[in-house]
């Protein structure tokens, strides 16, 4: 029967703590047994039960079931301190802190020693392993400090060479492992996209694994692709497929063995490449958090080969504050290396000096509050230029990941610039040479971007953006290697948020990602520049724009709901009218290039003082008493069923508004305009007819469109829609245009320019029409002058 010590049992009660009743339950201690048990003191009387009935033997299992393993580890079972060395044998510090372990300290790699084992057996029988686990398990230490110094105990003598190197570093995986083995193969005279060429061309490692190990029968190659989460969501997809094809087609290589690390949160993404699946369940190895024997033996190791030692009890408040949280190993790696860092120059780890900042919670976010602090003002306003370069959220997981960025992107800004050197001297940055030679930087460990308060609450406030700018670069990589297809291209519901987004975090976009979220208003428009779309191509793009918000110039309102006109310059002429019209000269104005849309109409339907306002109708012959029904809504179609005074009181009405006079053309000033004073234009783009360039009725539509949708039918001046879409009310009449202007009379006015329901003749920029101007039907608009220029 074991014996326990007095010690033992204090300690026990000392741990146990609410969570007596479970062991209580465990060892089947009777209800009324348990109520019997003094409030406070329950510990204490369950291992007096326990040993009276000879059960003490059980409290480890009963433990051990209710995840105390802590206690285990304390009272029971407790783990051999580590032998110290006769005389130090690791100089410095013993603990990495953020950064992963190198092959250069092996020595100080403790606590994964059954990890290794395994993964060494496995890697004899398999030529691809991948290490799964999650952010901050220890896989890149595994692999670089624990099983890579120990490859020659595989069995078959091999010697081994190593070829590191993460897929990210390029957009294309292939060139960041062609940089690695052009080192390798300098010799050769290869240049790193040769190699990238290749490999990429045929996907096939032999002859570069040849060459490595050229002379050595017994040489066996050792790839390690670490961060290989990295392929997807920092290289572009269209090398994903032959990348992953020329990973499975090196597992036939005798002399080539692949190792893998990756994030388990990304796993998922491997599930959708049938051959990495393939490859995965042939040769996975999940790496769990280590268990607390292992997180003790990872404190206390290292301290004794660097000659160091700590406060009894420490090492056990160490392991309680790191807890079984994923991500957690990184905490606690930090921490000792701030405690290390604390104690110097004595060779005791105190409390003290681990209480001073914060423990394995708080040391993190005190090292980077504690930089933060030591940047003036204007350096601190950079912090968000600086991470958004160094953060990035995967669209699928949404989870936040570090980025590389080249240093080169801070250099210009002396804030920046100066946050990433604090950042750096501080070990919460890392700086490195990239392959060809250029220095990046990145966080140090993603347990930055959680466990910095400043820093986490800064990148959920724009965690949407992230995620969505990482979702515009995969898709705009795909639509540029499918070569660019408009069914590709995101609406403009998609983009709006892409367009905030690009004003919150200013990302650093490439020339296809600039392309690809263009705003669809932009690609439609470009759409009616060109002369082979078609009418009804034109009808639906104009219709569309209104959905979207049509922001042409000259076809909305401004901030105060006042119509916005662009105008066309019109230069002075003469003109002789059909039908013994006259002759007439034209005195330099200016016209509007669109008909009156309906929104701007509608401004005037709706304003306090615009209608209904009699003043004015005063002087004409006849008053509406309602407007006419407006059978397109559409906000960027012509106004229509517009009567000759609905068209005058606008004008006066806007006049006011704006502070100088807009009224009606005369027919000679509308004839000037879509001729530009060229007879032989006989429509407003030349001297032949053209039924593309305008909303006739061969156009085939029969209704109007959105105004300006035939750039090709513009008049010399720049007037758009000058024939077809909608008759165009004249200030003058038509029976004696000569006869002096006079708004009072009922007699008929022009109308010009023919609508979508007429034929080519009304089309001509010359074909006169008239109505009475009380006349209103769904084909009647207008446009407007104003004298040029403006009079004060």
């Amino acid at each position: 029967m074991a014996q326990y010590s007095g010690k033992q049992k204090l300690k026990f009660c000392e741990c146990l703590g609410d969570d007596w009743w479970k062991v209580a339950a465990y060892l089947d201690i009777p209800s009324d047994t348990q109520r019997t048990f003094p409030q406070g003191n329950e510990p204490r009387r369950i291992w007096e039960w326990a040993e009276v009935r000879n059960q003490l033997h059980q409290l480890p299992d009963a433990l051990r079931h209710i995840d105390r393993e802590d206690i285990v580890l304390q009272v029971f079972e407790p783990p051999a301190p580590p032998k110290t060395p006769q005389q130090v044998t690791w100089k410095g510090s013993p603990y990495p802190g953020l950064c992963h372990f190198t092959e250069a300290q092996a020595p100080i790699f403790f606590g994964r020693a059954r990890e290794t084992r395994a993964l060494l057996d496995k890697l004899s029988k398999n030529p691809f392993l991948a290490i799964v686990g999650a952010s901050g398990s220890g896989k890149s230490s595994l692999i670089a400090a624990g099983v890579i110094p120990r490859l020659e105990e595989i069995a078959g003598g091999f010697q081994w060479e190593c070829v590191r190197f993460t897929p990210g570093i390029f957009e294309d995986p292939f060139m960041a492992l062609a940089s690695r083995l052009d080192q390798r193969l300098v010799e050769h005279g290869q240049r790193d996209k040769d190699i990238a060429v290749k490999l990429r061309a045929r996907g096939d490692l032999t002859e570069y694994a040849d060459r490595i190990l050229k002379g050595r029968p017994e040489g066996k190659l050792f790839l390690f692709i670490d961060q290989f989460e990295e392929l997807f969501t920092r290289t572009k997809p269209e090398h994903h497929h032959q990348f992953l094809a020329m990973l499975e087609k090196a597992t036939k290589i005798p002399q080539l063995c692949t190792v893998i690390t990756l994030r388990a949160d990304f796993y998922p993404h491997c599930l959708k490449h049938r051959s990495l699946e393939t490859l995965l369940n042939d040769g996975m190895f999940s790496l769990a958090a280590p268990d607390k024997r292992a997180l003790y033996v990872m404190i206390t190791g290292p301290a004794s080969l660097a000659g160091v030692s700590f406060d009894e009890g420490l090492p056990w408040r160490i392991l309680e504050d790191t807890g079984d949280e994923p991500g957690a190993l990184a905490l606690m790696a930090f921490a000792l290396a701030e405690l290390y860092r604390a104690c110097q120059p004595s060779t005791i780890m105190t409390d003290s000096a681990y209480d001073s900042f914060g423990g394995v919670r708080g040391a993190i976010a005190k090292r980077a509050d504690t930089a933060y602090g030591e940047l003036d003002q204007d350096t601190r306003t950079a912090f968000g230029n600086v991470f958004k370069e160094l953060v990035e959220v995967d669209p699928e997981c949404g989870v936040p990941t570090r980025k590389r960025a080249p240093s080169r992107r801070f250099i210009d800004s002396p804030a920046a610039n100066a946050l990433v050197n604090t950042f750096t001297q501080a070990r919460l940055f890392v700086g490195s040479d990239a392959p060809g030679g250029e220095e990046v930087v990145e966080v140090a460990h993603e347990a930055l971007l959680t466990n910095w308060p400043r820093l986490h609450e800064w990148i959920e406030a724009r965690f949407d953006d992230f995620r969505l700018l990482r979702q515009v670069r995969l898709d705009a990589a795909e639509w540029e290697r499918q070569g660019r297809p408009d069914a590709n291209l995101w609406r403009h519901e998609r983009l709006k948020p892409v367009h905030h987004m690009r004003e919150r975090l200013q990302p650093e976009l490439t020339d296809p990602e600039k392309a690809f979220i263009r705003s669809e208003a932009d690609r439609l428009l470009e759409n009616i520049d060109n002369p082979a779309t078609t009418p009804q191509q034109r009808a639906i793009i104009g219709d569309r724009l209104a959905d979207i918000g049509d922001h042409r110039e000259g076809v909305g309102l401004n901030a105060d709901g006042l119509p916005v006109l662009k105008w066309c310059e019109v230069p002075p002429g003469k003109i002789t009218l059909e039908d013994n019209g006259g002759t007439f000269t034209v005195k330099e104005f200016a016209i509007s290039r669109y008909p009156i849309t309906w929104v701007q109409y509608r401004s005037f339907l709706e304003a306090q003082d615009g209608y209904r306002w009699k003043k004015w109708w005063k002087g004409l012959a006849g008053r509406e008493q309602e407007p006419g029904n407006q059978y397109r809504t559409r906000d960027n179609h012509p106004a229509e069923n517009v009567s000759w005074y609905d068209a005058m009181v606008f004008c006066r009405w806007l006049s006011h508004r704006v502070g100088y006079e807009i009224r009606l053309p005369t027919e000679w000033e509308w004839q000037q305009a879509a001729t530009g004073g060229q007879s032989a234009n006989h429509y407003p783009w030349g001297k032949d007819w053209y039924p593309e360039f305008a909303n006739t009725f061969e156009s085939g539509l029969s209704r109007t469109t959105a105004v300006g949708l035939y750039p090709q039918g513009q008049s010399s001046m720049g007037a758009l829609d000058m024939s077809g879409n909608v008759w165009e009310w004249c200030l003058n009449e038509s029976e004696n245009p000569k006869k002096e202007m006079n708004s009072a009379t009922e007699n008929s006015r022009v109308l010009r320019g023919g609508s979508w329901l007429n034929h080519q003749l009304d089309a001509l920029a010359t074909s006169r029409f008239c109505a009475r101007p009380d006349y209103r039907n769904n084909r009647l608009g207008f446009r407007v002058v104003r004298s040029s220029p403006i009079s004060s």
